[in-house]
């Protein structure tokens, strides 16, 4: 009997991705795809050499609901997110979150400074409704707590964020792509 197992990728099925775990340990992580027309993510966790879960995609992945506008670097900002989120990494998820609010709002021509103040400037000039700025807020609270405080976010909090983020983002984009009344 081989110590490997082999798998394929659920979207391309293209080459083997082969694994190995020795001993008593408890693997879980993230296979990319190795075709360069692929890079699908694949979650596993392996224990004691056999495959627990092998997925097809990672289970929150709302990245795919990002409205085409949106720049490269903000999606890979919330599929980082994502990753993290599954790793269970909760801080690094909160922490890309408000990174790629921040982005986005740079995006839109806010000035770079503290989130706090990007916020309000975004509300000034009307890039920002009620609902978006509470969003906002919201956003930048949990992202100051995966990257500035001692405090536990659980893994509904994050997946709440993850969803609520890609909202705002898409609720910002579309709202500046709106010709003016």
């Amino acid at each position: 009997m081989s110590d490997w197992t082999t798998l394929k990728c659920a979207k391309c099925h293209g080459d083997d991705i082969r694994l190995m775990c020795k001993g008593a340990a408890t693997i879980t992580g993230i296979l990319k795809c190795g075709n360069s027309s692929c890079n699908n993510e694949h979650p596993f966790t392996m224990v004691n050499n056999y495959l627990q879960e092998f997925l097809p995609n990672l289970p929150v992945e709302v990245s795919q609901n990002l409205n085409a506008a949106i720049p490269d670097d903000i999606i890979a900002d919330i599929k980082e997110a994502e990753r993290a989120e599954y790793l269970q990494c909760h801080k690094a998820a909160a922490t890309m979150c408000r990174r790629a609010l921040q982005i986005g709002l740079i995006d839109k021509g806010v000035s770079d400074k503290p989130l706090s103040g990007m916020i309000e400037d975004a509300k000034t000039q009307g890039l920002l409704d009620d609902k978006t700025y509470i969003l906002a807020k919201s956003i930048k609270g949990f992202g100051d707590i995966g990257a500035h405080r001692n405090e536990t976010l659980e893994r509904g909090d994050i997946q709440m964020l993850i969803h609520l983020t890609v909202k705002m983002l898409n609720e910002l984009t579309e709202r500046t792509a709106r010709p003016a009344n």
